[in-house]
């Protein structure tokens, strides 16, 4: 399904005035088109390259609402396609993860290898191929698949771009958390559901430090470490001017606030702040920062802070399965690695102390979408709207010297509008818009 052109999907978001409609959280008609235009065009997060390790290795993932496999081949080659027999449409793998060298459809027996390729069906082959390619029957494959910094995408469309053009600039935002230390992914992923829509939490991930020392006041009050890597005796919010906003091309971006004067650097999370060679890898300015909320578009929410990968995987217009990945350096001593992993449970996860105050936020803003009457009245995304001023130096890609603000949240839904309206990927280059022109 592309996106019906008697509809502009643009006029949903008002950059000039800060505005969105609501009817985008909640109409069916419009999550249809996003599961074609967005989730099936779009770059997808996948998978760290340690989950799969060793040849013949895998992980069942999603893409979109797409079940998807991910593994090695025996010479190690990643591949990726869809978890689903073409025989029948059973899944050929119904377990999280393993180490296997064929994938058997529970129904008939169809066998597949850990390329996708078909090697066997049983009994009456020629019945199935005497007339047709066996090679054309193996599981569907993800049209391009490439990593970056140790995190493996897929894409659906063989017309998009590299990943690194897709990246762009928000590499430099990623290498922000990966050139702090030599990262493996802790075994096993956490998952838990929420009744939301999917652009809520993306929209947090991408810009709103604004609602952090409210919305969890609570759990700071009773002596929560927000999971930074670093202590402060403050609770108090930080000033506007104390982080920066960086939005990059395709819809990624994030704030980053930096680190204060009085923050204490006894945690886990804040020893390489101590190695030389990694302040060098970084560089002065993301030296200084004490932690980034990045959003690699479309759900992928990256914590530079607490070292936390969390995908949230979309099932309709109002439900997301988030999908946690925590990231641990693989030269830490093993009580410090407890010490992270036990931090980072308490801060986000289903018993998080800041998962739940956002769980909660994303459920009611997605209500107040679903009234007819309410649906005629546009959220304010207006906050810094036409202040922003963006800073080009040899630091960094072009940034907003600003920590609280909504250019990237609406940055985010103006990129939204312009693949929710573009026929091709071939299009959407060519007629995108670079930040720095609409900020």
């Amino acid at each position: 399904m592309l996106a019906d052109r008697s509809i502009a999907y643009a006029r949903y978001v008002d950059r000039s005035r800060g505005l969105v409609n609501r009817k985008i959280f909640v109409d069916p008609e419009i999550y249809q088109v996003e599961r074609e235009n967005i989730f099936g065009r779009c770059w997808l997060y996948l998978t760290h390259e340690t989950q799969i390790a060793k040849p013949h290795d895998f992980v069942n993932v999603f893409m979109g609402e797409e079940p998807v496999i991910v593994c090695r081949d025996g010479d190690g080659a990643v591949h990726a396609f869809i978890n689903s027999c073409r025989h029948r449409g059973n899944k050929v793998c119904r377990v999280d993860a393993g180490n296997t060298k064929a994938f058997v459809c529970p129904y008939h027996g169809w066998t597949f290898d850990t390329r996708g390729d078909l090697q066997g069906v049983p009994g009456h082959r020629d019945l199935y191929f005497g007339e047709l390619d066996r090679a054309d029957w193996g599981l569907v494959k993800v049209a391009q698949i490439a990593s970056y910094r140790g995190l493996i995408f897929g894409t659906f469309d063989p017309e998009a771009p590299s990943l690194e053009e897709y990246l762009g600039d928000m590499r430099w935002g990623l290498d922000l958390l990966f050139d702090q230390g030599d990262f493996e992914a802790v075994p096993n992923i956490t998952r838990w559901s929420m009744d939301v829509n999917w652009k809520f939490a993306s929209d947090n991930a991408i810009g709103d430090m604004y609602h952090g020392a409210w919305s969890h006041r609570s759990a700071m009050l009773a002596g929560h470490i927000s999971g930074n890597g670093t202590r402060s005796a403050s609770i108090k919010p930080p000033q506007r001017d104390n982080g920066f906003t960086m939005v990059t091309a395709y819809g990624h971006g994030f704030n980053a606030n930096y680190l204060e004067a009085a923050a204490q650097l006894d945690t886990p999370l804040a020893a390489w702040r101590k190695d030389p060679a990694a302040r060098a890898r970084l560089g002065e300015l993301r030296s200084r920062v004490n932690r980034a909320n990045m959003l690699v578009f479309p759900n992928l929410f990256v914590n530079s802070g607490s070292r936390e990968l969390m995908l949230r995987n979309p099932f309709g217009p109002e439900r997301i399965e988030i999908w946690k990945t925590i990231l641990v350096d693989k030269n830490m001593p093993p009580e410090t690695r407890r010490q992270q992993v036990r931090a980072s449970n308490r801060h986000f996860g289903p018993a998080g102390m800041f998962e739940q105050d956002d769980g909660e936020n994303w459920d009611q803003s997605t209500a107040g979408a679903r009234g007819n009457i309410s649906q005629r009245y546009d959220l304010n995304y207006s906050m810094g709207v036409g202040h922003g001023t963006f800073v080009e130096d040899e630091q960094s890609p072009p940034r907003i010297e600003s920590l609280y603000n909504e250019n990237a949240q609406l940055w985010m839904y103006h990129v939204w509008a312009e693949f929710m309206d573009a026929e091709s990927w071939p299009q959407l280059r060519a007629e995108h818009d670079e930040p720095r022109g609409v900020l």
